[in-house]
């Protein structure tokens, strides 16, 4: 399964969802799709954007009540769902949570978030309290092994 949104809390009156969106396919929470909710196959009834949260109304959530009992939950889809693409290029659910080794075997920790530039990724990298921001340029990253969840890095100068 793969995570496409998180619950975080209600909207309205109407039983609508306040979703923070983990996908980069918007199209995902368009009406008549289906999602999973911890085994739970809820249908879109609606979807709207607004400051960047999803917010969605599905078939039989009706109450704020309904809605709010959902806070927490993860949104899924089946991964045979989720499109292939072209060699070289990662769906954030795949980099998360992957360790980040210099090319010299020195652990600089592990991706705990991936912040959205426009021109770039950016990974942000933490081992116990050091943060370490490595941006995803082809000249920095040196490999990605989804398998071995392990991405190894060419860090330039001035960056640790």
């Amino acid at each position: 399964m793969v995570i496409v949104g998180i619950v975080v809390g209600s909207w309205g009156n109407a039983g609508e969802l306040r979703v923070q969106a983990r996908t980069d396919n918007p199209q995902r929470f368009s009406p008549e799709n289906h999602l999973l909710a911890e085994g739970r196959i809820l249908q879109i009834e609606q979807c709207r954007w607004h400051q960047g949260m999803a917010l969605i109304k599905f078939h039989g959530i009706d109450t704020p009540e309904d809605a709010e009992n959902l806070r927490g939950i993860s949104l899924e889809v089946a991964l045979d769902e989720v499109p292939s693409l072209s060699a070289d290029s990662y769906y954030h659910f795949q980099i998360l949570d992957m360790e980040i080794w210099t090319q010299d075997g020195e652990l600089l920790g592990v991706v705990e978030d991936i912040i959205s530039t426009g021109s770039n990724d950016v990974y942000v990298v933490r081992q116990g309290k050091l943060e370490t921001l490595v941006p995803a340029l082809d000249d920095v990253i040196v490999d990605v092994d989804v398998e071995k969840g392990r991405i190894t890095v060419n860090l330039p100068d001035g960056l640790r």
